[in-house]
């Protein structure tokens, strides 16, 4: 959910500092090929390595991870409400509708999952029976 704010920020950091993989991967006590895996979003840390990955670029969670303020971290905790869907033609030529996330606007899997499994934002479904068609992007 949050591999693409990761890799960018250690990107980033690595780039400000001219380190390579390799020099990063020492300061973080990960092997060179993990630390690769995790910068190019192919590999999700664990909360152990994540907490590696901090301490080695002296940098907190919400900072790599692309939270900017205490604000807006909390803000994924307050459920929004789900009022768009979108509707595709399915193979069979019947309508086939999907929820849309209020944050990240992108089709959320099923009905009445508690959080998007894209942005994570907690979600509040009571008033989806009103829910209004989303156009197309």
């Amino acid at each position: 959910m949050f591999s693409k704010e990761l890799s960018s920020s250690v990107l980033s950091i690595c780039d400000s500092r001219n380190f390579t993989y390799e020099t990063a991967s020492e300061l973080c006590d990960l092997s060179p090929r993990h630390f690769g895996s995790i910068v190019r979003g192919k590999a999700s840390p664990t909360v152990n390595t994540l907490e590696k990955i901090c301490a080695a670029f002296n940098r907190t969670p919400n900072e790599l991870l692309g939270f900017s303020t205490t604000d807006e971290e909390l803000s994924y905790r307050f459920p929004q409400q789900v009022t768009h869907f979108r509707q595709h033609i399915s193979l069979n030529h019947s309508y086939v509708t999907f929820p849309v996330c209020p944050r990240c606007h992108c089709n959320l899997e099923r009905e009445y999952q508690s959080f998007c499994d894209r942005c994570g934002q907690k979600l509040n479904w009571d008033c989806f029976r009103y829910a209004t068609l989303m156009p197309e992007r």
